[in-house]
């Protein structure tokens, strides 16, 4: 366990860090699902108005800004991840008392990073089954501290990306050697509605799971044990959706004006390929893992990698923030087709491998934050500008470190 705490450490403290020079923990989507906690919370109901009054009238350390971004008649984010943060926000309000006060950030943070770390655990543990013990660790290990999983494990923890990369790992593991007890059906129905309602699009990634449980032969009365478990406890989404809109099933999230849906290839492409947050441009460790997956003919992990990748092709082929985190529910498949893609190599080859990857992961996380103009928001940018970029990165990153600190180099104007 020693190496998690280490990456604890690790991970937390980039986190204070990005906190302490921003002024604020959370990111983006996260400020919607903290909307959700601090009214569930604080307001006993979904009224946003007092959080929604802090945040639009945010102070910053570019003065004050408006940390929201949508339509606030309605919330259009999933409510689980909200959810998720209340207790680590109950704790913190025993001891303060300004629920706006920076500390509350702190708590969903952790929370990502704790719940990061307990699924990489059992996606260890899952791959003991297939794998030697060192080729298990040294996957989930690779995987990420050279993929988009570290940047959102440290640097922006609190997004709905880490509840649904535990949940999933941990069903990997809980189905697998399936106990088919009653409380084992009910556990597992309960942890799939709760991912619909942390990420709706992410129930793609049960498939490998239920097949799981499908080749258990499981009796009718416990597919209709597991199937009402997860009804019951999807039903706070479409509570929220109730109270805010007056119709339960207004999913919304998807219907924000942010996308459009265009089914055409080239939308594939840009999805694994464009300099601007290709999943193998900015994260090639994902081209490694797809072809340990298709060596290793893991066709239920591919299938439900191949949905959730059309799915966000034709809605978002290019993801907001730090590469294509859509995909980060699915790391656990990925995770399986590295240890299948490094079982044969010895150490020499492993540590080349790692070496390069993880390089790459920094310089584009350098470049992410010294580059923001074309790195955020430009649509145009070209592999040649990308791939320069990510080489004279660090030496302008530590420039500008050095020159105007750290709170100007996180700074990032983009859904903030």
């Amino acid at each position: 366990m020693k190496k998690y705490f280490f990456l604890f450490i690790l991970c937390f403290t980039i986190f204070i860090i990005h906190l302490i020079s921003i002024r604020h923990g959370i990111y983006g989507d996260g400020t919607a699902f903290y909307a959700y906690a601090q009214a569930l919370f604080f307001d006993k109901g979904l009224n946003f108005g007092p959080i929604y009054n802090f945040l639009g009238h945010f102070q910053g350390v570019k003065g004050e800004f408006s940390r929201l971004f949508w339509d606030i008649t309605v919330n259009p984010y999933p409510i689980g991840t909200g959810l998720t943060w209340i207790p680590s926000i109950a704790v913190i309000s025993l001891f303060f008392q300004d629920r706006f006060s920076m500390v509350f950030e702190i708590g969903p943070g952790l929370t990502g990073i704790i719940l990061v770390l307990g699924g990489m655990y059992f996606l260890e543990k899952y791959l003991q089954n297939f794998f030697s013990a060192r080729v298990a660790t040294l996957s989930v290990f690779i995987f990420f501290l050279t993929s988009n999983l570290f940047y959102y494990s440290s640097f922006e923890p609190a997004l709905s990306h880490q509840p649904s990369f535990f949940i999933i790992s941990f069903l990997l593991y809980k189905t697998y050697k399936f106990d088919k007890k009653f409380i084992n059906y009910l556990l597992i129905g309960a942890l799939s509605g709760f991912l619909f309602t942390v990420r709706v699009a992410d129930i793609l990634f049960l498939i490998p799971i239920y097949w799981q449980i499908y080749k258990t032969s499981p009796g009718i009365k416990n597919w209709v044990t597991l199937f009402i478990s997860a009804f019951i406890f999807s039903l706070p989404i479409f509570w929220s959706y109730y109270v805010m809109a007056g119709n339960p099933f207004r999913i919304s999230y998807f219907d924000r004006g942010l996308s459009t849906y265009s089914i055409n290839v080239s939308s594939i492409v840009d999805f694994f390929f464009t300099p601007k947050r290709g999943l193998f441009t900015w994260t090639p460790v994902y081209f490694f893992a797809f072809l340990g997956l298709i060596k290793s003919k893991k066709y239920v992990f591919l299938i439900s990698l191949t949905l959730l990748i059309l799915f966000v092709s034709f809605w978002a082929s290019i993801s907001v923030e730090f590469g294509q985190r859509w995909i980060i529910g699915g790391v656990p498949f990925f995770a399986y087709g590295l240890a299948s893609f490094i079982k044969k190599f010895n150490s020499r080859k492993v540590a080349i491998l790692f070496s390069l990857l993880f390089i790459w992961n920094l310089l584009t996380i350098f470049h992410f934050y010294t580059d923001k103009t074309n790195m955020i928001k430009n649509d145009k940018l070209t592999f040649s500008e990308f791939f320069v970029g990510q080489f004279t990165s660090p030496v302008r990153a530590l420039k500008v470190i050095k020159e105007k600190g750290f709170n100007y180099f996180f700074y990032k104007k983009v859904l903030y």
